[in-house]
C-alpha cells in the first residue's frame, strides 16, 4: 500500500502536466480531428471581428453561415497529418488554408496561418447543431 501511495505521489504531478499539455497549448494532428470531426462552431475573424457558425462534417465537408449577412459558404476540410495543420478548401477555391490550431485556457482556440492570428473559435458543438 505504501508503495503504491509512494509512486501515486510522485507521479501525479506528470499527470497534471500532460492534462494540461492537451488542455491548452498547440493541437496535434489526432486531436484536431478529435475536435474538429462532427462539431458546430462559433468563430470569430481576428480582421474585422465579424462572426460566423461553422460545421465540420464527419465525411469531410464543411459549412459556414455568416452571422453579420447570412451569406454561407461550403467546402472541404482535412487534418494535415504531417504538419498538424487543420485544412480548408472553401468550394471555387483551388488551395486549400492550413491553420495552426492553439487551444486556450479558456476553452477558445486561436487559429493561426503563418504565424498570423486570424480567427478564433469561441464555442464547440458536437453536432450540427444549427443544422447547416
Amino acid at each position: 500500500m505504501f508503495k503504491f501511495l509512494t509512486i501515486s505521489l510522485f507521479l501525479s504531478p506528470l499527470l497534471l502536466i500532460s492534462s494540461n499539455s492537451f488542455a491548452h497549448g498547440k493541437l496535434n494532428a489526432d486531436e484536431l480531428k478529435t475536435r474538429f470531426t462532427d462539431t458546430t462552431q462559433h468563430c470569430r475573424k481576428e480582421k474585422d471581428q465579424s462572426t460566423c457558425t461553422t460545421y465540420f462534417a464527419a465525411d469531410g465537408s464543411i459549412k459556414r453561415r455568416m452571422h453579420e449577412d447570412g451569406k454561407r459558404r461550403g467546402g472541404s476540410w482535412n487534418v494535415n497529418q504531417e504538419k498538424g495543420q487543420l485544412c480548408i478548401t472553401w468550394t471555387g477555391k483551388k488551395k486549400a488554408l492550413c491553420f495552426d490550431a492553439y487551444m486556450n485556457k479558456d476553452g477558445t482556440m486561436d487559429m493561426y496561418k503563418r504565424g498570423k492570428h486570424l480567427s478564433t473559435v469561441i464555442t464547440f458543438f458536437k453536432g450540427n447543431v444549427k443544422g447547416l
